[in-house]
């Protein structure tokens, strides 16, 4: 733009910048590790807390929608919480399971929000506190917030779901955000390999020299 309007003369002095490369975290939780969290989760004295993690894990929600949820876009009866802002830009009708229903019914409810606290916005503002206690308990100190996220995606992956399922669950808005799932599903390239080595070498062992 500089250089439209005349101010710059000669190259870009940031042309040759060189951008740090961004890892893409894979990071989630395996069986015995949600046991562990499970385990931390029960010595939580802050009922809200103790709530909201495994809320997490169970929904795939991102931080804010949960910590803004309101009991009026709970439907109980047809188990569906209907989040009505989104980052999609559109509101998300998310089933809920059975095991997240229990967890919201051992809440009380004393106000509009699920999760109220004396925050600006009335609402539980910032659960990194409360998960670093949580999941040093656990023994799963790498493990940050987002990654309990990613762990009902990376689950639904390893079930063999596929990734529109998935993005749907995790309500992404194009499917590139949830290609990050798809070498998790190991079988059907097991499948095809296994076929493909059928095809080669029939159902016999390939030969080897012993090399």
């Amino acid at each position: 733009m500089a250089r439209d309007w005349g101010y710059l003369k000669g190259d870009n002095p940031a042309a040759r910048v060189k951008f740090y490369r961004e890892e893409k975290r894979d990071r989630f939780l395996s069986p015995e590790e949600v046991r562990r969290v499970n385990e931390a989760l029960a010595g939580e004295s802050n009922p809200y807390w103790r709530a909201y993690f495994p809320l997490s894990l169970l929904l795939g929600t991102r931080r804010g929608e949960l910590l803004t949820a309101k009991w009026e876009d709970m439907d109980f009866e047809q188990k569906v919480w209907r989040i009505p802002s989104t980052k999609a830009g559109r509101p998300h009708l998310l089933p809920l399971p059975n095991a997240a229903v229990a967890v919201l019914d051992s809440l009380p409810r004393t106000a509009e929000l699920v999760f109220p606290g004396k925050g600006r916005d009335g609402h539980l503002a910032e659960p990194s506190k409360a998960w670093q206690r949580i999941r040093k308990r656990a023994g799963v100190p790498d493990v940050r917030i987002h990654d309990l996220r990613r762990t009902l995606g990376s689950w639904l992956a390893v079930q063999g779901y596929g990734l529109p399922l998935i993005g749907r669950a995790l309500n992404h808005s194009n499917l590139s955000t949830t290609q990050i799932y798809a070498r998790l599903d190991l079988e059907p390239v097991r499948s095809a390999l296994e076929k493909t080595a059928q095809l080669m070498f029939g159902k016999s062992e390939p030969h080897s020299d012993g090399d």
